[in-house]
């Protein structure tokens, strides 16, 4: 059965996280694993730095403790096979163990302090985390909800065509919820090229199997004329390919000058290439 990784730190982020995957696994017929790392202390003695090994424990039984009571509050988990994963360590190595151990479909992670896809990675791990895992990464800005998705959006490069495996993800999740998925391509050009036109077609032979439909944005900038269709069409989970790191530096830093079209709640997949 495969499997959501879900990075619990126990705050309401996280739980809306948790929610939101119950629902998702729900419909997937997937098992929850809920991830949580706690930072290892250290003292120093003579500058050399030294872990503290009782500490560790206490921290272990403390996060344990703190896991049981998660989880007594959140009775919806009764609904899907679940386990919890405990690690002292960095978030970021403690996904990446849990990875390499479990055969996971997704990522599904909560990103404090958002209120808008500007605001969305500021203070949290998931940027870190977006960055570095091969695996879907669903990021949540905090009271965002995907469990009655409609529309999600695939930002669509017609200069490269995807493998079929990278988009299978986002296929699935398409299908088992029943929605509408809307292949985007934003270019400064007025008209599409015939190379272009060549790579929207093949991508046709991979969503016969899903409501879809294909778009085209002039835009001078590629962020604006994204996230402005978004908006436009009242998108539910913006899809983008990780070849897009550049793009995802840009809304990650956000600027003034683009305030308002980027200040929207929006839920965002991640895929690995």
């Amino acid at each position: 059965m495969k499997k959501i990784i879900v990075p619990i730190d126990f705050s309401d982020c996280s739980k809306n996280a948790l929610n939101n995957a119950i629902l998702v696994a729900e419909r997937m017929g997937m098992e929850l694993v809920l991830l949580h790392t706690f930072m290892l202390p250290v003292a120093t003695t003579d500058g050399t730095p030294l872990v503290v090994g009782s500490m560790i424990d206490d921290l272990q039984e403390a996060s344990e403790a703190n896991m049981a009571d998660f989880i007594k509050k959140n009775k919806e988990l009764k609904r899907v096979p679940y386990h919890t994963e405990i690690l002292a360590g960095l978030l970021l190595h403690g996904l990446n163990d849990a990875l390499e151990k479990h055969d996971a479909a997704f990522v599904i992670m909560g990103t404090h302090g958002a209120s808008g896809l500007k605001k969305t990675f500021i203070g949290s791990n998931a940027y870190t985390v977006i960055k570095n895992v091969e695996c879907p990464v669903i990021a949540l800005p905090e009271d965002a909800d995907i469990t009655k998705m409609k529309r999600i959006a695939m930002s669509g490069d017609y200069k490269h065509r995807p493998a079929a495996h990278s988009i299978e993800p986002v296929i699935t999740l398409t299908k088992a919820f029943f929605a509408h998925l809307y292949i985007i391509h934003i270019d400064q050009d007025k008209d599409l090229e015939h190379d272009e036109i060549e790579i929207a077609k093949g991508l046709e032979q991979y969503l016969k199997k899903v409501s879809h439909s294909f778009h085209f944005k002039r835009d001078y900038d590629v962020e604006d004329g994204l996230l402005a269709f978004a908006k436009e069409e009242n998108i539910d989970l913006l899809v983008m390919i990780s070849r897009h790191h550049s793009l995802i530096d840009r809304i990650a830093r956000g600027s003034e000058t683009k305030r308002l079209v980027m200040d929207i709640p929006m839920p965002l997949m991640i895929m690995p290439e």
